[in-house]
């Protein structure tokens, strides 16, 4: 590290100038959360069919799902809270400071925040940020002591929030009551094996093996309804040429990526299905059935991979076939005539005033009653892609 000291007078005027850079984005970051809030206070978002002002952002400015959530809570907290919102778009608090008020204010303590808001915000305007969490911390125990209402039922805390990452990582957080607790380590601990001095794994990594141990024998010994060991608990797709190839990968219904190590266990103790694609002969049984049946259906899911409207992220286990020209109107069972949208969407698109079409390359275009006009790209096959790449 090297010490300000030793800076010179241009590396000293540099730093000053990202630090007013900095300060003039945090700024602005403020702005646009109170934007969003009003966009979502106004259901602005709607005018497209999106079902959330997260949605919109996810759709129309590529946001992730944990920055569109984050920004759209950021804005509800600042629109409540006028002095907080000043403070943060004169840069009286950072980001940061603003994130430390939020994680301690909830519908118990809201109520007395209101009144202290902006001794709050004097008090921690002057503060770091780790202080200012500290601080915060403790003004809400302090809320909590004197909170309005009857005392909080005793019910044992306990929470598991997870999400997939950008990697295709699954990672959360979770905090368990003492029972709980005792039954997860337990768990662990019996589902936990060393393989003695030539084990190279950490103990987060055993950890990690041991928790995939416990939810494969549920999966295997369940007693819910269906026999032990029913088949399919995890539907895959992979192609026929990939089979036997030293390093195939499937991916799920809902696009997500396996390693080839787990298609491989997979492979070991599994029903396989084909199905035969064709560019030129659509899979149908033309007007024998409105009802989807359950192989057509897995091919629509294959090629849609989840809700077809635009900007809508829900998986397939979500959604429902939907004839794009409508049954009643002799619109044939055919992939060709068939695209997955999720419930809310399916509902959507049968009202008046909006249309959908699917054209002859898997392109979804959907107008709104306003004349908007929206696209959804076919989910690209991108692990075909990249095993191309091996041959």
């Amino acid at each position: 590290m090297v010490a300000a000291a030793h800076l010179d007078d241009e590396s000293t005027l540099v730093l000053d100038e990202f630090a007013a850079v900095w300060a003039e984005h945090e700024r602005a970051s403020a702005r646009l959360a109170l934007a969003v809030a009003r966009f979502d206070n106004a259901r602005d978002f709607a005018f497209d069919g999106s079902a959330s002002m997260a949605t919109w952002l996810r759709h129309h400015c590529r946001m992730s799902d944990t920055d569109a959530a984050l920004l759209v809570r950021r804005a509800r907290f600042l629109d409540r809270h006028e002095v907080v919102a000043e403070a943060a778009v004169t840069s009286r608090l950072s980001a940061g400071q603003v994130r430390a008020l939020q994680l301690n204010v909830d519908s118990v303590t809201e109520s007395i925040f209101v009144e202290h808001a902006a001794e709050l915000v004097e008090i921690i305007a002057l503060l770091t940020v780790r202080d200012s969490e500290q601080a915060c911390r403790a003004w809400r125990r302090n809320a909590e002591a004197v909170a309005d209402g009857p005392p909080p039922p005793d019910v044992p805390e306990r929470e598991l929030s997870f999400a997939r990452a950008g990697d295709g990582a699954l990672v959360g957080r979770f905090t368990l009551d003492p029972t709980i607790a005792t039954e997860f380590e337990r768990a662990i601990g019996t589902a936990m094996e060393w393989e003695g001095s030539g084990d190279t794994r950490s103990l987060s990594e055993r950890n990690a093996d041991a928790l995939h141990d416990v939810c494969a024998f549920f999966n295997a010994n369940h007693d819910r309804d269906g026999t032990p060991r029913h088949r399919p608990h995890v539907e895959l797709n992979l192609d026929a040429e990939q089979l036997g190839h030293a390093n195939c990968c499937a991916t799920t219904v809902d696009g997500e990526p396996l390693t080839s190590s787990a298609t491989e266990a997979y492979l070991c103790d599994s029903r396989i299905q084909r199905f035969v694609m064709s560019a030129d002969v659509p899979l149908s049984i033309g007007r024998e059935s409105r009802t989807v049946p359950l192989d057509i259906f897995r091919v629509v899911a294959k090629r849609d991979g989840g809700c077809r409207h635009p900007g809508c992220n829900r998986k397939v286990a979500w959604c429902e076939a939907h004839h794009v020209q409508f049954w009643r109107h002799m619109g044939l069972t055919e992939l060709s005539n068939l695209v997955l949208l999720c419930s809310r969407h399916h509902h959507q698109i049968h009202r008046r005033g909006w249309d959908l079409k699917l054209l002859p390359d898997g392109t979804v275009v959907v107008t709104t009653p306003g004349g908007f006009t929206l696209t959804s790209e076919p989910r690209p096959n991108a692990v075909r892609q990249v095993n191309r790449l091996r041959t």
